[in-house]
């Protein structure tokens, strides 16, 4: 009987080792599952909606010039390592919006330089100092990693040539022009655009600061 027992225990104490090493199995093999479909998924990121590249070297090459979105005069201009982003004053480039709503004597445009500070060219990501990742798409244009549906597209066109306010019929602006929907979005989204990399610009000057004090 003592036999018995003994044998029935050690079956017992068998049977829940082999339980345990079940469930590690199948943890194990869910987690595994779970790196694979991520490991995809970035896979798919990639190489579907990005434009990768050879080398450091063929990225940097092919990455050289000027980047805008002409409808909210904004560009990003990349030479050699630097990058230079520049919110263009409306006022001062676009005719139309400085004969409805004046032109900005005192306004200039808003210029933030940058540093790449790596390639990244097997995932197309061009990773800078303070600006954030800027994400090279599959058709070689660029976007800020923040900012999915704001793309840069790549261009020969120079910058627009700015207005001579004495060429205004009403540099002062139209008292009864209305803004429509649209280009009050357009505003809104510009201007928190802009005081967002205000912010980014002036968090990155302060650690700089803070690193050369420690």
């Amino acid at each position: 009987m003592d036999q018995d027992r003994r044998d029935a225990a050690a079956w017992a104490k068998e049977w829940q080792i082999r339980q345990k090493n079940r469930r590690l199995l199948i943890v194990l093999g869910a987690l595994l599952a779970i790196a694979f479909i991520g490991y995809m998924i970035n896979f798919t990121i990639v190489h579907v909606e990005r434009t990768t590249f050879k080398s450091v070297e063929d990225m940097r090459k092919a990455m050289q010039g000027r980047y805008a979105i002409e409808r909210d005069y904004e560009d990003i201009i990349i030479e050699g390592d630097e990058i230079v982003l520049t919110y263009l004053s409306y006022s001062h480039y676009d005719r139309d919006y400085a004969e409805r709503y004046g032109y900005d004597y005192s306004g200039d445009d808003s210029v933030y330089d940058d540093h790449i500070v790596e390639w990244d060219y097997r995932n197309g990501v061009i990773k800078t100092q303070w600006m954030g990742d800027i994400i090279v798409d599959k058709n070689g244009n660029i976007r800020r990693g923040d900012r999915y549906y704001s793309t840069f597209y790549k261009t020969d066109k120079p910058r627009p040539e700015p207005i001579d306010p004495s060429t205004l019929s009403n540099p002062e602006g139209d008292e009864d022009a209305d803004i429509s929907t649209e280009e009050e979005e357009a505003f809104e989204e510009r201007e928190e655009s802009l005081e967002s990399t205000e912010d980014a610009a002036e968090d990155a000057v302060i650690e700089g600061e803070n690193d050369v004090q420690t």
